[in-house]
């Protein structure tokens, strides 16, 4: 009888190499509502008529999130943005 062929460790480096890669872009492409569009920026308005104050803010990947916080300003990538309306205390 011939002994049966067993698997090679070195076949599963390159797909572990191939999830690891996928995981952590999977990781950085995760949501994440940031008011103003960037940390440390301001952007409230005036009270409106109604007692409103309007916050600008964007839902961007983490990744954005963290170049903003390495690079000081905003980067303009994001999936969606709006408007956030905060009763004024």
């Amino acid at each position: 009888m011939h002994p049966v062929p067993t698997r090679h460790a070195a076949n599963r480096g390159p797909v572990a190499v191939v999830l690891l890669v996928a995981l952590v872009i999977g990781i950085l492409a995760i949501p994440v509502k940031q008011r103003c569009g960037a940390p440390g920026l301001f952007c409230a308005t005036a009270v409106d008529p109604q007692g409103n104050i309007h916050y600008y803010y964007e839902v961007e990947p983490v990744g954005v999130y963290l170049a903003e916080i390495i690079a000081g300003s905003n980067v303009r990538l994001f999936y969606s943005s709006g408007e956030d309306l905060v009763k004024a205390g």
